[in-house]
């Protein structure tokens, strides 16, 4: 069943092991270091001013605790396929709706999430090429990326290490520099808006490290995915973080935290004082760069999470076919890149959007709770987990994670609460429809054997 390069998976076609910690490494600080990093450090200054870089600080354990889930499960015999929260949560509970309905959020997510990067891709090239029509941009950039993803995950891997690498080398060109020019006074007074305004600003800074849950959907194409992605979370969040805060640190260091409240391109703005020459192309590359790694991390993750809804018979089976050649789930993956197509050539981006954020937030809920739940329902799972801490920490972490979650998105859910229902009611919809299907079927299935 495998060799030394790669492997066929039981219950999820011919996939093959391709990624290495490098790819995965790739792959989740592309997704993270997404492009509203170069802008929303601004608009978090005009929240609680100089004190930003201790805010993406102050979300490390927040966004640890979160990922711990992933992290333990992935250790567990599960993280040897993709699937990722809806293995997670079905294998902890044993009941598939509830598995079902977080996961159905999160791929609306992922294709909200493709079409704003996309369009912000096809904006920002204009930086480059004046006349360019930023929605054909963002398609044909999302058809690249489709092509890469179609012809084999080692591609795929390689692309987003490249791209990862120019990003990282761009970023060091940008704030290396600005520690030279930096000046303490600009960080006085550090709380300008007091408590407040610094917790005000965690939620919105939060979800600068949304989408981390994507190298999850890797799992199946990873060589020895139980020992590698846990490790990779913990040490690609930390990195992550770093990188945050030495940029925040540097933004407010060199300009005033009201000239970057006020700018839309603050990392531009900042970059301008200190290299005169070539900034704002530096800055524009590094963004591009940022979009690209963003686009392609997370184009890769939506056609798992249908390839095990399909296998498991919740959607139609054709979804979890595999490619004979490239080894890709490439009806999944053709199906996910034509919804975000449809979605910026219909301009009805802006209505996944406004449940973009909250869905996300559903899922890291449902999967914390799953997290704080395994030890104590599913006790063999936990005892098979290669990172298995103490009973305690999990609930704790699980705990204060969940509870964040509750804290960050509440408003947000008082605003989007009709859209959030009907996408809850037309995924139930979705997830009775494949139930009826398969109970027919093993109807028919079962009458057979009678006759």
């Amino acid at each position: 069943m495998e060799n030394s390069k790669k492997e066929v998976l039981s219950g999820s076609g011919a996939l093959v092991r391709e990624l290495g910690k490098l790819q995965g490494y790739a792959t989740l600080i592309g997704v993270l270091i997404g492009s509203g990093i170069f802008v929303v450090i601004g608009t978090a200054g005009g929240m609680t001013g100089p004190s930003v870089p201790l805010s993406f600080l102050a979300l490390y354990p927040v966004i640890l605790s979160t990922a711990m889930a992933y992290m333990v499960f992935l250790s567990t015999p599960l993280g040897e396929r993709p699937g990722g929260a809806y293995l997670h949560i079905q294998e902890t509970f044993g009941k598939t709706y509830p598995a079902f309905i977080a996961v159905w959020f999160q791929w609306i997510a992922f294709m909200g999430a493709l079409g704003v990067l996309s369009l912000s891709f096809g904006e920002y090239a204009t930086f480059f090429v004046k006349k360019a029509n930023p929605v054909a941009v963002a398609c044909g950039i999302l058809l690249l990326f489709y092509l890469v993803n179609l012809v084999g995950v080692r591609y795929y891997g390689n692309v987003q290490t490249v791209m990862c690498f120019v990003l990282l080398v761009s970023i060091v060109i940008l704030v290396v520099p600005g520690l030279f020019h930096v000046k303490i006074s600009n960080y006085r007074p550090l709380f300008p808006f007091g408590l407040k305004g610094f917790l005000g600003s965690l939620a919105p800074l939060f979800m600068s490290y949304a989408g981390f849950e994507a190298l999850a959907q890797a799992a199946g194409e990873t060589r020895e995915a139980r020992k590698t992605l846990p490790m990779v979370f913990f040490k690609g969040i930390s990195l992550t973080v770093a990188i945050y805060v030495i940029m925040a640190f540097v933004a407010f260091g060199v300009l005033p935290y009201g000239e970057l409240a006020r700018s839309k391109s603050a990392m531009a703005d900042v970059a301008a004082t200190y290299l005169p020459f070539g900034a704002a192309g530096i800055v524009a590359l590094g963004a591009l760069m940022a979009f690209t790694t963003s686009i392609n991390a997370t184009l890769m993750a939506p056609p798992r999470v249908l390839l095990v809804l399909a296998e498991d018979g919740v959607i139609p089976p054709v979804l979890s076919r595999v490619h004979p050649k490239f080894h890709t789930p490439h009806v999944a993956l053709t199906i996910s890149t034509l919804v975000a197509l449809a979605l910026l050539l219909t301009k009805t981006l802006d209505y996944i959007l406004a449940v973009t954020l909250q869905s996300i937030f559903i899922l890291y809920i449902i999967h914390g709770v799953a997290l704080i739940a395994l030890p104590f329902i599913n006790k063999k799972l936990y005892d098979s987990a290669l990172f298995r801490p103490r009973r305690l920490l999990i609930v704790v972490c699980g705990l204060f994670s969940v509870c964040c979650m509750i804290a960050f998105s509440y408003k947000m859910l008082i605003q989007t609460w009709p859209l959030i229902l009907l996408c809850a009611v037309v995924g139930t919809g979705v997830f009775i429809y494949g139930m009826a299907r398969n109970f027919r079927g093993e109807r028919v299935l079962k009458g057979a054997e009678k006759s």
